[in-house]
C-alpha cells in the first residue's frame, strides 16, 4: 500500500510583537502550487491587505455598524429612524444572508415593495442599506457596493400643508394671551420652533436685554420625553423675541433652570405627551381649530368629554411662520437661519412651493377678472336680440 504523502508546511512572518519576536503565520498544501497558493492569500490578507475579510451575517454586521459607526453621532430622533428602519423593514428580510450573497436585484425589489410609503420612511431605509454596504466596503467584506445604483421608488406625495388665514391668525394670537397655557402656543407662534424646541425652553433661554431667545434643547417624545441634542446643528440659534412674544412671557418669569411651558407636576419638568397633546387641543378649541371627531375613540386621549379634533398639528405653526416670513420679504438666507435649517436647499423648496401656491391663486383671479367681462357681454347680446 503506497505512503500517504504529508502535505508540504511552511511559515511566513508577517508583524512583530511588543518584544521584537516574529509573528509567523504557518500555512500548507498538499501540492507546491498549493502552497504557494496559500502563501499568497496569507500576504494578501495579513501583509498587503488586498484580500477580503470573511463574509458576515447582514443582521450581525448591521447591527454592530449600527452601534460603532452611527449611533454615537446622531441625533435622538435620527437614531430612532435608523433603528426602526433596521428592526422593523431590513433585519426580518435581510438578517440571515450573507453581506456577499445579497445581489443589488434582490435590493432593489425590497425597495420596491415601499413605493408609494412616505419618504421619510424610504430614505431611512435607503440609507440605513447605503451605510451598512458602504462601511462593509471599508471593513474589506465586499468587493463591490450593491446600493450603489439602487433607484429610489416614488413616495407618497407630500400633503399641501395648511395655509392660514388672517382670521386664523388672529385668533390663534388671541388665545396665545388668553388661554392659561396660551404662552405655550405663543412659543409656536411667534418663535417658529420646531415643537421639540418650545417644550425644552427655559427661562434661561431668554435674554430680555437684547431680546434674543436661544434654542438650545429639544424634548423628542421619540427618546421618552427626555431633554436631548437639537435636530442638526443649524438649529442651535438665536431668535429675536417678538413684542406680542415679550408681553406674554414677563409676567410668568420663573427662576433660570426651570421650563417656561412645563409639566402640570412642577416647572422644572418639561411637559408630557399626553399633557402636550390635552392642552394643544384645549387651545385649538379656543380658537377655533377644532372639530368634533367622528365617534370612533381614536381622539380620545385628547380630550375624552368633547372628542374635538385639531384642524392642524403644533408643527403646522412652523409653516406659518416661515408662510408670514415670506409673505413680509425675508429672503430665504434669514429665514433659513431663523428657523434652523441645516441648509438653504430645505428653505428654497419651501419658498419655491409657497410661490406656486401664490401663482395658483394669481392665475385664479386673472381667470375670475376675464370671465366676468365675456359673461356681462354674452347677456348684453342675448337680451338685444329679444
Amino acid at each position: 500500500m503506497p505512503r500517504k504523502k504529508k502535505p508540504y508546511r511552511s511559515k511566513i512572518k508577517i508583524d512583530v510583537d511588543a518584544d521584537g519576536k516574529p509573528v509567523n503565520k504557518y500555512y500548507q498544501g498538499r501540492t507546491r502550487a498549493e502552497l504557494d497558493q496559500a502563501r499568497d492569500a496569507i500576504i494578501a490578507r495579513y501583509i498587503t491587505g488586498e484580500a477580503l475579510a470573511d463574509d458576515r451575517l447582514f443582521g450581525d454586521y448591521a447591527s454592530e455598524w449600527f452601534r460603532v459607526r452611527k449611533e454615537p453621532f446622531v441625533s435622538p430622533s435620527t437614531r430612532e429612524s435608523y433603528r426602526t428602519a433596521l428592526n422593523k423593514h431590513l433585519l426580518p428580510v435581510l438578517g440571515d444572508r450573507m453581506l456577499r450573497a445579497i445581489t443589488p436585484l434582490e435590493l432593489q425589489e425590497l425597495l420596491n415593495t415601499y413605493a408609494s410609503k412616505s419618504k421619510s420612511l424610504i430614505t431611512s431605509i435607503l440609507a440605513a442599506l447605503r451605510g451598512v454596504y458602504g462601511s462593509a466596503m471599508a471593513d474589506r467584506i465586499v468587493s463591490h457596493d450593491p446600493t450603489e445604483r439602487l433607484i429610489r421608488p416614488a413616495a407618497t406625495p407630500t400633503a399641501v400643508k395648511p395655509t392660514l388665514t388672517a382670521e386664523q391668525r388672529a385668533a390663534l394670537a388671541a388665545a396665545c394671551e388668553s388661554e392659561p397655557m396660551g404662552h405655550y402656543l405663543a412659543l409656536l407662534y411667534y418663535l417658529g420652533c420646531r415643537p421639540g424646541e418650545a417644550r425644552g425652553l427655559m427661562w434661561q433661554d431668554i435674554d430680555w436685554a437684547t431680546g434674543l431667545v436661544h434654542i438650545v434643547r429639544d424634548i423628542d417624545y421619540k427618546t421618552n420625553g427626555t431633554p436631548g441634542a437639537l435636530k442638526n446643528k443649524a438649529s442651535d440659534r438665536h431668535v429675536p423675541l417678538p413684542a406680542p412674544l415679550r408681553a406674554i412671557l414677563q409676567p410668568l418669569r420663573g427662576l433660570p433652570d426651570t421650563y417656561i411651558a412645563h409639566a402640570p407636576s412642577g416647572p422644572d419638568k418639561p411637559l408630557s405627551k399626553s399633557s402636550a397633546d390635552r392642552i394643544w387641543v384645549n387651545l385649538m378649541a379656543a380658537a377655533g381649530l377644532a372639530t368634533a371627531s367622528p365617534d370612533d375613540g381614536k381622539f380620545e386621549k385628547y380630550d375624552p368629554r368633547h372628542k374635538l379634533r385639531p384642524m392642524i398639528t403644533p408643527h403646522a405653526l412652523r409653516h406659518n411662520y416661515i408662510t408670514m416670513l415670506w409673505e413680509h420679504g425675508f429672503d430665504p438666507y434669514e429665514t433659513m437661519k431663523l428657523v434652523g435649517h441645516a441648509s438653504i436647499t430645505t428653505t428654497m423648496n419651501i419658498y419655491t412651493h409657497l410661490s406656486e401656491a401664490q401663482m395658483a391663486k394669481t392665475a385664479a383671479k386673472l381667470d375670475d377678472m376675464f370671465a366676468g367681462p365675456r359673461v356681462a357681454q354674452k347677456l348684453h347680446r342675448h337680451g338685444s336680440q329679444k
